[in-house]
């Protein structure tokens, strides 16, 4: 797992997502990526119980802020 959206499926059919994250360069271990995403999903089930973990491959690495 390098790159994960969390949120949840809306009535209109579409994707919501409340986080996105990676770890494409391998800044942490794959341990610790994991973790980290299953405390946010933690986290965040608690507002909403039908938040998932999607894997993706298409989120951008970096944005220009």
């Amino acid at each position: 797992m390098k790159t994960v959206s969390i949120g949840f499926q809306r009535e209109d059919g579409d994707f919501a997502v409340l986080a996105t994250l990676n770890n494409n360069d391998g800044d942490i271990t794959n341990e610790a990526f994991e973790s980290l995403v299953h405390a946010v999903h933690a986290s965040l089930v608690r507002f909403n119980a039908y938040v998932v973990v999607l894997e993706r491959q298409d989120a951008p690495d970096y944005v220009a802020i």
